[in-house]
């Protein structure tokens, strides 16, 4: 048994203990019996354990190292698992709620409960409801989340389900209509986000362009060393026209920023009982944890979603024969409609000025150098989606 650097007593025999030593951390769901403490599993009643604790609660109110955060006066019973994912292991209560113990504890500051908070105050319902947070902050430690619930949303699918069906049928049969609609509600919801995030604007500074634009050249480098892929060679032979495009990122200061968020692509968006929502306002993983709650400028998401997109046509394609030309034909028509549909909520929204959209190529770029890292580092049957996406990049030209 790891060792217990912290809890958080739940009542009735269930609490929330912080184990682990130095920076690899976990939360893990804690249940008594009659031989004494052990990891909970679904069914064992912990995670109805924090449903209680917040519906007895609502506000907010600090506990030892702990904060509780509450949204809902709601209680369910009758626990199932969800599944693992990188950070969190989910169970699903009485199929109203979603219950995520942080097994893998990220270093704070954390922007989820910033980004969540500013959301539900905002009244913003494109997202599953928040139920509340537990967050967890020793002295000399930033705030984590430690433990999150929200609204249970049945049968929902991502977009790396539901947008590759649409793609592939639009590139199959020619119906497009489907999917460059699920595109426009999708860039309409993003809308709606960046509006109800607009309370947290700040201005950029030069100090702020300068940092974005250095890390993306340190990027670039990162991605250029991985020679041995198809990406890293076509990304060395287009290196200076890269360097061009980044460019861009040092005249950023003085554009509006907003608590975005942050790590916004097809995935994030959920579908469920007809409507799209947006999920994980954990900030980018890839960034250290001193930036990851930063100001970003919209169009940071924006990019990252219209890259996703593209990224979606060449998943279509690897298990499906589809005609090229048919499916660059899907790909380029839902990204269009997917920001012409962002720019004319926004503007309706009465937000227009959040949005600059100079930087969307250089950012997408250095979405697909981001995707190139991690597919080497972490996941590397991924390559090929950097692999078709950068020359596709490349050949679209300057146009969005």
């Amino acid at each position: 048994m790891p060792e217990v650097v912290d809890t958080l007593d739940l009542g009735d025999g269930y609490r929330l203990s912080i184990t682990g030593e130095g920076t690899t951390l976990s939360a893990l769901p804690m249940v008594r019996d009659g031989v004494g403490w052990h990891r909970a599993e679904p069914g064992d009643g912990t995670a109805e354990a924090v449903l209680d604790l917040l519906a007895g609660q609502p506000g907010s109110q600090t506990r030892g190292n702990f904060t509780v955060r509450s949204w809902s006066a709601q209680r369910a019973v009758s626990e199932r698992a969800m599944g693992v994912d990188q950070t969190n292991e989910s169970v699903i209560v009485g199929d109203k709620a979603v219950v995520k113990w942080a097994t893998h504890l990220q270093e704070g500051p954390h922007p989820a409960p910033v980004r969540v908070a500013a959301l539900r105050d905002a009244g913003f319902t494109g997202m599953p409801a928040p139920w509340g947070l537990v967050t967890w902050h020793p002295s000399g430690r930033a705030e984590t989340l430690a433990v999150s619930v929200d609204e249970y949303l049945p049968g929902a699918v991502d977009g790396w389900t539901w947008a590759v069906e649409l793609v592939t049928s639009a590139a199959s049969c020619g119906a497009i209509e489907p999917i460059t609609t699920a595109a426009a509600d999708v860039g309409a919801l993003i809308a709606q986000l960046h509006a109800a995030l607009a309370p947290t604007e700040s201005v950029a500074s030069a100090d702020d362009a300068r940092r974005w634009h250095r890390d993306a050249l340190d990027l670039l480098e990162r991605a250029c060393a991985l020679s041995e892929s198809t990406s890293g060679q076509v990304l060395q032979a287009h290196r200076h026209e890269v360097l061009a495009e980044l460019d861009c990122l040092q005249g950023m200061s003085g554009v509006s920023a907003i608590e975005g968020h942050g790590d916004l692509h097809v995935g994030q968006v959920l579908l469920s009982g007809g409507r799209f929502v947006v999920t994980d306002f954990d900030g980018n993983p890839v960034l250290p944890a001193s930036q990851r709650g930063l100001p970003i400028p919209t169009v940071v998401d924006v990019a990252g979603m219209a890259q996703s997109l593209a990224h979606v046509a060449i998943v279509a394609a690897k298990y499906t024969v589809l005609e090229p030309s048919a499916l660059a034909a899907v790909d380029a028509a839902a990204r269009d409609s997917f920001l012409d549909a962002y720019v004319h909520q926004l503007d309706t929204l009465g937000h227009a000025r959040l949005y600059d959209p100079r930087p969307l190529r250089a950012l997408r770029l250095q979405q697909v150098m981001r995707e190139m890292v991690y597919a080497a580092e972490h996941l590397p049957r991924w390559m090929y989606v950097p692999d078709a996406a950068l020359p596709a990049l490349f050949e679209e030209g300057t146009d969005r």
